[in-house]
């Protein structure tokens, strides 16, 4: 209930099986994405704190992908990953 929106470091919309990290050092930050559902994720939109201007994704399972729709407002970058099996690597600068 004390965490606002504007407080958090990472929002991810659709899908409730879904967890990740987001660690940063000098202006650059990696987002690591893990599936534990057991089905594929397709379409799962990501929100990290903070301006990047671009997402490199790694997934496991699947060629090197790039993201889709990405979004700078504010303080925050907003990106669709298409497809998530069980584990992604997103490299943020």
């Amino acid at each position: 209930h004390q965490v606002t929106d504007q407080r958090r470091a990472l929002r991810l919309f659709g899908s409730e099986v879904v967890v990740g990290r987001l660690t940063a050092a000098n202006g650059r930050a990696r987002l690591q994405l893990l599936n534990y559902g057991g089905r594929e994720i397709e379409g799962l939109r990501v929100r990290p704190r903070g301006r990047h201007r671009s997402a490199k994704a790694y997934v496991a399972g699947a060629a090197n992908m790039a993201v889709e729709d990405q979004l700078t407002a504010e303080d925050t970058t907003e990106f669709s990953l298409p497809r998530l099996i069980t584990y992604a690597a997103i490299d943020l600068e």
